[in-house]
């Protein structure tokens, strides 16, 4: 505030107190018009700095409330731009507070570390430069993510996205069919699992390029200035010849003859979330897309009916996994239905009555794990037995079970209101790294962090942010009628 010339003598010019017939003190005032021109200059000064000082404290609360205390940094959000057309129909049911963006922009560090400029591509495990279409998919999405939460501005999601679907485009296909099950993310070329490269590929995974399918789909529905792209990059996909008789089915090279295999993909709940994405864009499902299909066996866990697949593995060739993330996927891209809310809900009940039996906070998905053999199934019921965890070979892993992250989030946010929910969530709150993502879990018996970072949870991790916000999105596009329609192009 500036000084006046006039401080001191306003100090010496106090008016003196007189005392009344009653014996009460009186202050008589008789000021010049300087004097009164000075205290109001003095007053006008004093409230000009409160104004200020308020309105820097209240710029400072706006910052503060768009911050992300995990990167210790203030950072603005920006703001999403939607053509008009499309904001008719994508309208959110819900507003996201502080903790969701936060935990939202520690899940985009890993994308932001992991991200190849050469390719557009995302690594499926931090700084390993390999990559699945699944783990694709929930890099996409965590991109649509990024953008609608004002994690990043419109040119550098449309670098992005430009970057990726000219890459997926150009992909060498496996036997020219569909994209091999593995790719190099700087040089976008054919590897194996063990980021080897190979001329003619390992197969094609009908159940990844349904995840893939799923988030280009929603990509064009709420940017449809990508959607051309999107289709086209579909497009180029034989999936005719992954669809028969209602189900799926993946291809597999034979490591030592290269004979190629056609094998039926996906048991009970896999199965159905991605069989909904092939229905979705105009094939026959009709055993994969429901959950009430002849393979549909139900078995009781701490009084709770659980859905498992039956297929035997010894005949078939594969386990059926009863974990969480399926569900909850099908239920953040697809929403509910008269099969899948009360499945989803005995699932998430389970677990709970587990918690509440035994103490354990149980939240159960396969992971990736930091030690060997470096990835698990950790089941509600797997193999004839509950609460199994267990590699794809049946090895008994009950050593290694762990509080999946991406599990445990996507349940408190299916059920908020519920109080195992906000167990959920105090207990995977700090299991994560500021600068690289979310750890995929805690281990059970008391190993600590499962600290490994992963596309597949941070990317989940993210989408369910969409899905707090919009609800399931491929609910909402079906509705307003903007679901990719698969014709495959006549050859001439």
């Amino acid at each position: 505030m500036p000084e006046t010339n006039d401080k001191n003598h306003d100090l010496n010019n106090k008016p003196k107190s007189n005392t009344d017939e009653a014996g009460e003190s009186k202050m008589s005032i008789n000021l010049n018009p300087r004097l009164m021109d000075t205290l109001t200059a003095f007053a006008l000064g004093i409230l000009l700095a409160v104004v200020i000082v308020l309105l820097a404290r209240s710029a400072s609360d706006q910052s503060t409330s768009n911050s992300v205390s995990a990167n210790s940094s203030s950072k603005m959000l920006l703001t999403p731009v939607y053509q008009k057309s499309v904001t008719k129909y994508l309208r959110p049911i819900k507003t996201l507070d502080e903790q969701d963006i936060e935990r939202a922009r520690i899940a985009w560090k890993f994308f932001e570390n992991n991200y190849q400029a050469e390719t557009g591509l995302v690594n499926a495990a931090d700084k390993y430069p390999s990559t699945t279409m699944w783990d694709t998919g929930s890099a996409l999405g965590a991109t649509i993510a990024a953008y609608d939460l004002g994690f990043i501005s419109e040119k550098d999601f449309d670098d992005r996205i430009i970057l990726m679907l000219g890459s997926l485009y150009e992909l060498k296909l496996f036997q020219n069919i569909a994209p091999n099950k593995v790719y190099d993310t700087v040089k976008g070329t054919m590897v194996d699992y063990k980021n080897r490269p190979t001329e003619t590929g390992i197969g094609v995974s009908a159940l990844d390029l349904a995840r893939m399918i799923s988030w280009l789909n929603i990509l064009a529905g709420t940017h449809p200035k990508h959607a051309i792209s999107a289709k086209n990059v579909m497009l180029r996909w034989d999936l005719n010849q992954l669809i028969k008789d209602g189900q799926m089915y993946g291809l597999a090279a034979d490591p030592v003859t290269q004979e190629i295999r056609f094998l039926q993909e996906g048991r009970l709940g896999y199965e159905q979330y991605a069989g909904k994405v092939f229905k979705m864009i105009g094939f026959d499902q009709k055993v994969s897309s429901t959950y009430n299909n002849e393979f549909k066996a139900i078995t009781n866990i701490y009084d709770v009916p659980i859905a498992y697949d039956s297929r035997d593995p010894r005949k078939y060739g594969a386990y059926n996994y009863v974990v969480t993330e399926s569900y909850v996927m099908d239920v953040f891209e697809h929403g509910y239905d008269v099969e899948t809310e009360p499945l989803t809900n005995n699932i998430y009940q389970v677990q709970k009555q587990r918690w509440l039996r035994t103490g354990q906070v149980t939240a159960v998905s396969e992971d990736n794990i930091d030690r060997k053999p470096r990835f698990v199934y950790n089941t509600i019921f797997a193999a004839g037995s509950p609460w199994n965890a267990i590699t794809d070979t049946g090895k008994d892993m009950e050593e290694l079970k762990t509080v999946s992250t991406k599990a445990a989030l996507a349940m408190a946010y299916l059920y908020p209101d519920d109080d195992y929910s906000q167990e959920l969530l105090n207990t995977i709150s700090t299991a994560y790294d500021p600068e690289r993502g979310w750890f995929s879990g805690i281990y059970e018996k008391g190993q600590g962090y499962n600290d490994v970072f992963t596309c597949n949870t941070n990317g989940i991790i993210m989408t369910t942010m969409l899905y707090k916000k919009y609800g399931p999105l491929n609910r909402v596009l079906a509705k307003a009628g903007k679901i990719i329609q698969y014709k495959k192009a006549v050859q001439p």
